[in-house]
């Protein structure tokens, strides 16, 4: 606003200064006293001598003396002053420019700038009141949410609290909102959910090593104290001790099962990786076992089709997949069949293996991928009931997962389900099989 009004009064200097260099004093002075009489703008105009010490120019509306007016001969542009008290605008500010003329004449152009004052208060009043209103506002609305963070922490703190003294079945709250602490909750109940699996995986896992490893550690112990009870040729010591070392080789091939597993899950072990073709290795692995098939009278049929290459490890691959050959050889009676195949979907290679024996019914396919988990039918057969456990853990290994199904007419279908590398998938590695 000042700029504007020192613009506007230097303009009014150029032109008035026009009229004078011209040489006509007259009409500069006929020119202010127009000015002053019909000026709707807020601007006065004075011609002043000091050598006269008067006006040079009629009065008007503006009955100002010399002396006052030579009071305000130091002003220049854009300085502020107000009027004397015999001023019809009296006690009003005004900006003023002042200009030398020669022969001692003295320019004067005021405006009165108490409207453009009057704005500026109302301009700052305004923005005093909008500022105190943003600041209650910021400060009304931190507390609101801080308090809100604060309750959620609270609710958080107090659920994890119960968590840690031993009830893991206990959830942090989620809320509609999709917000950062309701992703938050949901993340961490994935992960209490894993941690409440694994837990009770562990315990379970606890209970059958206690209940299977307890029989042929009773058994090889009680063979050996009756060995020892009377003397015996070397011919009984031997076969007792033939004996041992097989519970015992067993006993090793249970521990070793766990300890595959648990490398596996945990994810430490990745060397001789490289790229694998599943149909070559298919193939090579079904001609290995037809031979077995064939001595329990049963037709093992393969169809290997090109699936391409996957970055994998050979050996556990091929363990997983002999896994599950030699289990459907094994529940498969004799005159049954068992088929091999590979295929490829949109996103994923599947090697599926299937058979018509016994099956396992619906309710139990998920308990039988935990570990120590037989079925009654399966107690008579050899086993330690680690070998589906350790095919999933190869398959969730390689970014996979292992399903099984039904055979019909009736049977067993496993499938090994891997992401194929030319398709980029956001593959959830803690996904249960279907």
């Amino acid at each position: 606003m000042e700029s504007q009004i020192d613009a506007r009064l230097r303009l009014e200097t150029d032109v008035l200064l026009n009229l004078y260099k011209s040489g006509a004093l007259p009409e500069l002075m006929d020119a202010i006293q127009q000015r002053n009489r019909f000026d709707d703008y807020g601007r006065f105009y004075y011609l002043s001598s000091s050598e006269q010490g008067q006006l040079a120019v009629p009065q008007g509306d503006w009955p100002l003396r010399l002396t006052t007016i030579r009071t305000h001969s130091t002003m220049r542009l854009g300085d502020v002053v107000s009027l004397p008290a015999n001023s019809e605008r009296a006690n009003l500010p005004v900006r003023v420019a002042e200009t030398q003329l020669a022969d001692g004449l003295t320019m004067i152009i005021g405006h009165e700038i108490s409207n453009e004052q009057a704005l500026l208060e109302h301009t700052l009043f305004l923005v005093g009141g909008a500022a105190v209103f943003v600041l209650g506002l910021a400060l009304f609305g931190g507390a609101w949410m801080g308090l809100t963070v604060l309750k959620r922490i609270d609710g958080i703190n107090q659920i994890t609290g119960e968590i840690m003294s031993g009830d893991l079945s206990r959830r942090l709250p989620v809320t509609s909102r999709r917000d950062e602490f309701g992703q938050l909750a949901v993340r961490l109940n994935q992960m209490l959910d894993r941690i409440e699996r694994l837990m009770r995986s562990m315990q379970q896992v606890t209970n059958n090593i206690a209940h299977d490893l307890r029989s042929p550690l009773t058994r090889m112990r009680n063979k050996l104290e009756v060995t020892l009870l009377e003397q015996r040729d070397s011919y009984e010591y031997r076969e007792t001790m033939a004996g041992a070392i097989d519970d015992a080789d067993r006993l090793i091939n249970t521990f070793n099962a766990l300890l595959s597993i648990t490398r596996l899950e945990s994810g430490i072990d990745r060397t001789d990786w490289r790229e694998v073709d599943i149909s070559g290795l298919v193939d090579e692995l079904a001609d290995l076992y037809q031979p077995v098939a064939e001595e329990k009278d049963q037709v093992l049929d393969w169809e290997a089709r090109p699936v391409g290459l996957i970055h994998a490890n050979p050996h556990l691959l091929g363990q997983a997949i002999t896994n599950l050959m030699d289990n459907a050889i094994k529940y498969t009676p004799p005159g049954g069949a068992v088929l091999v195949t590979t295929r490829q979907t949109a996103t994923e290679i599947v090697v599926s293996i299937s058979d018509n024996g016994p099956g396992i019914p619906d309710e139990d396919r998920e308990r039988v991928l935990e570990r120590f988990v037989r079925l009654e039918n399966e107690r008579s057969t050899p086993g330690n009931g680690l070998g589906l456990s350790l095919v999933q853990a190869i398959a969730r290994y390689h970014g996979g997962r292992l399903i099984l199904g039904g055979s019909k007419p009736h049977g067993l279908r496993a499938e090994l389900h891997f992401p194929r590398p030319d398709v980029e998938l956001d593959i959830d590695i803690d996904r249960e099989a279907a």
